[in-house]
């Protein structure tokens, strides 16, 4: 009986010791949420070119800056020159960009011509036709207008002038 006693004890510890190690060699699971949003594909189209229309180059030594406004298409010359616009049809720019309701973006544009010449090249920043700029309206739609302005001198070669406005929207 004694032995029985004794053996009981052991027998006991050994299975205490099995059990944490099988528990201890065990599988634990957890689970993590997961999440996706879907976004339509974001269009940008050019719906109207930007048309400086005709200018005169200056007469004198002086130089021109002819700049074409966003919002209003208006063409105006500043500087030391004489130059002159012509009458004649001017526009800005105009992109429709079609992308979710709400998002935020920012623009990134650049505008060259194919023939030198002109000097000081600049695009304006966007101008929306609709809603905030930055910010697509409830409507999914928004028109973004662009400007620009370039030098004219004496030695601006008389040509047409030919090139082009890129325009990146890139989503915030």
């Amino acid at each position: 009986m004694k032995a029985q006693n004794a053996l009981l004890p052991a027998l006991v510890a050994v299975a205490l010791t099995l059990g944490a190690t099988a528990a201890a060699a065990g599988t634990v699971t957890a689970t993590a949420s997961v999440s996706v949003t879907v976004l339509a594909p974001v269009t940008l189209q050019a719906t109207q070119g930007l048309d400086f229309g005709a200018v005169t180059r200056p007469g004198n030594n002086g130089a021109n800056t002819v700049t074409l406004d966003a919002a209003s298409s208006n063409v105006t010359l500043s500087g030391s020159g004489d130059a002159t616009r012509a009458t004649g049809a001017v526009s800005a720019a105009k992109f429709s960009l079609i992308a979710d309701a709400g998002m935020t973006y920012s623009t990134t544009q650049s505008l060259t011509f194919a023939q030198p010449g002109l000097t000081r090249v600049s695009v304006s920043a966007p101008v929306a036709g609709n809603g905030e700029i930055g910010v697509v309206p409830p409507s999914g739609r928004q028109e973004l207008r662009f400007g620009g302005a370039f030098e004219l001198t004496a030695d601006t070669p008389v040509q047409a002038y030919t090139g082009s406005l890129a325009v990146t929207v890139n989503y915030n």
